[in-house]
């Protein structure tokens, strides 16, 4: 579980001190207008930049303590156009630093579509393929370290997982991420632009506007036409009648 205590940012880009918890088992999505903030929130969630000010605990243990090694089992980090060094296989790309059983790559692989993949060069696939290979070994990362029966399978940080796939592979992704989440008492926190699948996937939101977390909640009541036509500065329709009765948000004609 990670932890947020009036955890914020001084330098530009800022974040506004926020409070807040991540659980085991939740997907948490994190939306807001282009320089909102939300990759730089995810980088501090992560530990790569450390909070300026208040504090991050994972576990109960303030994140700046933990040993690089043994927090790169507890948490993975997928960042945006994130690009491999090296003409690996994707089999090899999954397997590299975590040394995970055989059946487990070939699970992610199944998992996100990239069974006939596995033997291609990364510098061969597409952006979009290359894209759920990454996201597979940010879960390889977590799950090769963690028991089957673990109540906490970590944290997985998704900076726009869903940028360069197809509407298809899109919800396959997200239906698999609520899989993960559940299955594996996975937390997941994603920063999404479609809210849309944020509103339909997330258990929780956060709303940034200019560094500030100014919402948070269910997204029914997040993601409501009024405020997010304001902060996105855009005319919106509501429809009623989504997945599970879940508002969807449309552009006005």
């Amino acid at each position: 579980m990670l932890t947020l205590h009036q955890a914020g940012l001084t330098t530009t880009p800022t974040i506004a001190p926020l409070d807040g918890t991540i659980r085991p088992g939740e997907l948490l999505a994190i939306v807001g207008p282009n320089g909102a903030g939300k990759s730089t929130l995810l980088s501090m969630l992560s530990g790569f930049r450390p909070a300026e000010q208040g504090e991050l605990h994972l576990d109960g243990t303030p994140l700046r303590e933990w040993p690089i090694a043994e927090l790169a089992n507890r948490r993975a980090l997928v960042a945006q156009q994130e690009l491999p060094g090296f003409d690996w296989q994707t089999d090899e790309l999954l397997s590299l630093g975590s040394n995970p059983a055989k059946s487990l790559v070939a699970a992610l692989l199944d998992d996100l579509d990239l069974t006939r993949l596995a033997k291609r060069s990364v510098l061969s696939l597409s952006g979009g393929e290359r894209q759920r290979v990454m996201i597979a070994r940010g879960a390889c990362q977590l799950l090769s370290r963690c028991s089957p029966t673990a109540k906490d399978g970590g944290i997985l940080l998704l900076d726009e997982p869903t940028s360069a796939l197809d509407i298809g592979q899109q919800q396959r992704l997200m239906r698999q991420l609520r899989g993960w989440a559940t299955q594996h008492h996975m937390a997941i926190v994603c920063v999404l632009h479609d809210l849309n699948l944020a509103s339909t996937y997330a258990d929780r939101v956060w709303l940034l506007h200019q560094g500030q977390r100014i919402d948070h909640g269910l997204p029914s009541q997040v993601l409501n036409p009024a405020t997010i036509a304001k902060i996105y500065a855009a005319e919106l329709q509501h429809i009623e009648g989504g997945p599970h009765g879940k508002p969807l948000l449309a552009l006005a004609p």
